[in-house]
């Protein structure tokens, strides 16, 4: 698929407030395709990955400098984003900011789940962030 049509499927979900619901009940980027697909968008792989990756710097430049860096080193290290995906809960969560010398609190977690549910389309942090309970 194309940058284009990457971008004309982007415009649809903008424009369609039904399609952005469906978006907001997946629960793995296999159900974003298959909606992409309904859609008439035949997204692979790789389309996937530039979305992914454009609403995680969409949601990073949103949060605030202390929260974003967490999110920043966390992404940056393998063990660590290994860890932080496998948090069940926010006391995880800031437990293993912790560890990286950062003092998040459950408000700091609340506000980076509202910024991810506000990035439009899929993305991996809104699935992590319904996962420990934060947006629905």
């Amino acid at each position: 698929m194309s940058v284009q049509s990457v971008q004309a499927f982007n415009e649809k979900v903008t424009a369609s407030p039904a399609l952005q619901a469906k978006l907001r009940d997946i629960v793995s980027p296999m159900d974003f395709l298959a909606i992409a697909k309904a859609e008439g968008f035949d997204l692979n792989g790789q389309d996937l990955q530039g979305m992914v990756q454009q609403a995680f710097h969409q949601w990073i430049d949103q949060l605030p400098t202390k929260t974003g860096d967490f999110f920043r080193q966390v992404r940056r290290d393998r063990t660590l984003d290994a860890q932080l995906h496998t948090c069940q809960s926010s006391a995880e969560v800031i437990a293993l900011a912790l560890e990286c010398n950062v003092d998040l609190s459950e408000a700091d977690l609340h506000q980076a789940a509202l910024a991810a549910e506000a990035v439009p389309g899929f993305s991996f942090e809104k699935l992590w962030f319904r996962g420990l309970g934060l947006i629905q």
